[in-house]
């Protein structure tokens, strides 16, 4: 198995915004390294500045061809951002698939191998909680209870 690679939070949800809106595998890795913004642009209705992305991946030393095909770990991650990465990626929405309390999100249900997808991309800064009833919690480290 090969180191997974590490890339930002912006990275992550541009990765997963742009799995959302159904850009494929194979499509996405063509145009990463052509390097190429015009499929990505027609496929999402995002404002994202890709060329810009793809200038920001470069001097960040993000391996984002890599990324797709192996996966990545999130090097940090806000609430919101978490928020966010969890719509995108699972479809999940707050309140009506779990709830936030401080420094927290509770009540997550997620199959056993989206748990283990969440688990291999997660930031170190969050760990997973593995509750009764098949569900989970999300707790930033440094709120935990001693």
């Amino acid at each position: 198995m090969s180191v997974q690679v590490k890339v930002s939070q912006r990275t992550a949800l541009i990765l997963e915004r742009l799995r959302r809106d159904g850009i494929t595998q194979d499509q996405l890795i063509d145009a990463l390294e052509r390097q190429d913004v015009a499929p990505l642009e027609q496929i999402t209705s995002s404002q994202t500045d890709f060329q810009e992305w793809f200038t920001y991946a470069a001097e960040h030393g993000e391996p984002l061809v890599q990324a797709v095909k192996e996966g990545y770990r999130i090097t940090f991650n806000t609430v919101q951002g978490l928020k966010m990465w969890l719509d995108y990626r699972f479809l999940l929405e707050e309140d009506d698939d779990y709830t936030e309390g401080e420094g927290r999100l509770d009540d997550i249900k997620l199959s056993p191998d989206q748990i283990e997808q969440l688990k291999n991309a997660l930031a170190v800064n969050w760990v997973v909680l593995e509750q009764g009833g098949g569900t989970i919690s999300l707790a930033l480290r440094g709120l935990l209870p001693a």
